[in-house]
C-alpha cells in the first residue's frame, strides 16, 4: 500500500464523482437538488431526486462530509498505529502547501477562463434551466491580484464565497479540520482518558463540519488500537448501519416539510440538520467500510481506486468545465433536441474532457504539491540542524496548535 489504504481512496473517488454529478444538476437540472423552488424539467423525477433517497445520486454535501471523515481518519491513523509524534508534526507542517499548490493552479485556470469570457455560457444556461443565476456563481470581475489573494489566503483562512471556484468553500474547513485532529491526536492521543476530550470536542462541534474530522480521528484511534467491542463482522448489524447511513446521507438540502419522508428527523435539536445528518451518515458509511471485507474489496477495485487517485484534481477542476464547456454544449444542443436529451448528451460528452483533464492535473499539479510539501518539510528540518529541528518542532507547533484552537473556538 505504501502508506495508502486503497479502499479509502476508492470511497473518496466515488464521493468526488458524486459531487460532480451534483454540479451537473446545479447547472442543468437544479430542481433535482433544490426541489420545487426551481423549474421542473423532468417532472416527478425532479421531485424524487430532491425528496427521497434517490437523491443519493448527486448528494454533493453528503459526499463532502465523506471527504472530511476520510481526512480525519487518514491524517491520524499512522500516528495511532505508531505513536510517533513526528508523523503528526510532519503532516501538520506540510498540510497547507500540499493543499495550496493545486488550489493555486485551478484558481489561475479559472482566472483565464473568466478573462476569456467563457463563464458567460453558464449565465445563459441558468436563464433556461433555473430562470436566473440562483446561486450567484461566477458573478465577478476577474483580476490577477484578486485571484492570487483568493488562492493564497482567502480560500484557506477566510472562507465563504470563493468566486474563482465555488467548490473551494471546503478548503478552509479542510485545512482547519486537519489542524484540529493533528492537535487533538498530539495532545490527547496517547493519554488514557482521551475519550473524554473526544466526546467534548464532538459536542462542541456538533453543528459544524468539524465534527466529521473528529469522527474520522476517533475511528483511526479505535481501529488501530484494537479497541474491544468496536469492531464487528455481523452482517445484519452492518447492513442496518449501512442503510441508516445512506438514509441520513440522502437528507435533502431543499426545505424538508413535516409530512415528508424525512419529516420525523426535524426535531429542532440540530441547528443545521442537513450538515449534522450528512456527517452522521458519512460516519456510518465509514464504520461499515472499516468492518466489511466485501465493501473493502469493491472500493479496492480498479475504477474506484483510479477515481480516488484523481479525486482531489477531479474535485477542483470539474465545475470549471461544467460552467464553460458543458454549458456551451448544452446551448448548442438545446434548440434542436428535447431538454432531457440535450442535458444527457452534454453531461456524457463532458466526461471525456473532465476525466482526462483531472488525470493531467493529478499527474502534473497534484503530485507536484505532494512532493513540494515534502521538500519544504525536509528543508525546514535540515536548515534547523538535527538538534534545532526538534526545538522548532515542539515550540512552534505548540504555538500553532493553540492559535488554531483559539480560532476554532471563537
Amino acid at each position: 500500500m505504501a502508506g495508502k489504504i486503497t479502499y479509502l481512496d476508492g470511497l473518496r473517488g466515488i464521493a468526488a464523482v458524486n459531487v460532480m454529478i451534483m454540479h451537473f444538476f446545479v447547472a442543468l437540472a437544479p430542481a433535482m437538488v433544490y426541489g420545487n423552488e426551481l423549474p421542473l424539467h423532468f417532472g416527478n423525477l425532479d421531485r424524487l431526486f430532491s425528496s427521497t433517497p434517490l437523491g443519493l445520486i448527486g448528494a454533493g454535501n453528503f459526499s463532502v462530509c465523506i471527504f472530511f471523515v476520510l481526512s480525519g481518519y487518514v491524517l491520524t491513523q499512522k500516528y495511532f498505529k505508531t505513536k510517533e509524534k513526528g508523523v503528526i508534526i510532519s503532516s501538520a507542517v506540510r498540510r497547507y502547501l500540499r493543499l495550496f499548490i493545486p488550489v493555486f493552479a485551478v484558481v489561475m485556470l479559472s482566472y483565464l477562463l473568466a478573462s476569456a469570457g467563457l463563464y458567460r455560457y453558464y449565465f445563459e444556461t441558468m436563464v433556461i434551466s433555473a430562470g436566473s443565476n440562483y446561486r450567484d456563481y461566477w458573478n465577478f470581475t476577474p483580476g490577477i491580484v484578486d485571484a492570487v489573494k483568493q488562492a493564497v489566503w482567502g480560500s484557506f483562512f477566510v472562507g465563504g464565497k470563493t468566486s474563482y471556484n465555488p467548490v473551494l468553500w471546503t478548503m478552509k474547513i479542510e485545512f482547519f479540520g486537519s489542524m484540529l485532529v493533528f492537535a487533538m491526536a498530539l495532545l490527547f492521543g496517547s493519554i488514557r482518558n482521551r475519550w473524554t476530550f473526544y466526546l467534548a470536542a464532538a459536542v462542541l462541534f456538533l453543528n459544524s463540519y468539524y465534527l466529521a474530522f473528529i469522527i474520522g480521528m476517533v475511528f483511526a484511534d479505535t481501529f488501530n488500537n484494537e479497541t474491544p467491542g468496536f469492531k464487528t463482522g455481523n452482517k445484519i448489524i452492518l447492513s442496518i448501519i449501512l442503510v441508516s447511513g445512506l438514509f441520513l446521507g440522502s437528507y435533502p438540502i431543499s426545505p424538508v416539510t413535516n409530512g415528508s419522508l424525512y419529516g420525523f428527523l426535524n426535531t429542532g435539536f440540530f441547528q443545521t440538520p442537513k450538515v449534522t445528518y450528512h456527517i452522521l451518515g458519512a460516519g456510518m458509511i465509514m464504520y461499515v467500510l472499516l468492518n466489511s471485507r466485501r465493501l473493502q474489496n469493491f472500493f479496492s477495485s480498479p475504477v474506484p481506486v483510479f477515481l480516488g487517485k484523481i479525486s482531489y484534481s477531479l474535485y477542483l477542476v470539474h465545475f470549471l468545465v461544467i460552467s464553460s464547456f458543458t454549458c456551451a454544449l448544452f446551448l448548442v444542443l438545446y434548440p434542436v433536441l428535447p431538454y432531457s436529451a440535450a442535458v444527457l448528451i452534454s453531461c456524457i460528452l463532458s466526461l471525456f474532457l473532465i476525466i482526462p483533464l483531472s488525470y493531467l492535473f493529478y499527474k502534473y499539479v497534484d503530485t507536484a504539491g505532494v512532493e513540494l510539501s515534502k521538500l519544504f518539510y525536509n528543508w525546514l528540518v535540515n536548515s534547523c540542524g538535527r538538534g534545532g529541528a526538534g526545538h522548532i518542532k515542539q515550540k512552534h507547533l505548540s504555538s500553532a496548535i493553540f492559535t488554531i484552537y483559539n480560532k476554532l473556538f471563537k
